[in-house]
């Protein structure tokens, strides 16, 4: 299923006020794609985040349903994310 997507969806680029998501900004990567590709990229680990699996819990709750698996997360986050 291809949808819009951010091309960079981290912590980097969410706003958030008192714990809710008030705004994504920097859509200069965005585009038609597949949304596993931004959720690859939003639960890759990074200092003080997304460093074990109850973050990855957590992010899934919010997200509403976990939409990848391991094989696929490695292809978007080891492969295709490494290659650009």
């Amino acid at each position: 299923m291809q949808t819009l997507i951010h091309g960079e969806y981290t912590i980097d680029y969410v706003l958030v006020k008192i714990g809710l998501i008030t705004g994504v900004i920097d859509w200069g990567g965005g585009a038609y794609g597949d949304p596993r590709y931004d959720v690859s990229i939003a639960i890759h680990p990074k200092p003080n985040a997304f460093e074990n699996e109850v973050d990855q819990q957590f992010f899934f709750e919010g997200y509403g349903k976990k939409i990848i698996n391991k094989r696929e997360y490695d292809y978007f986050v080891n492969r295709l994310y490494e290659f650009f």
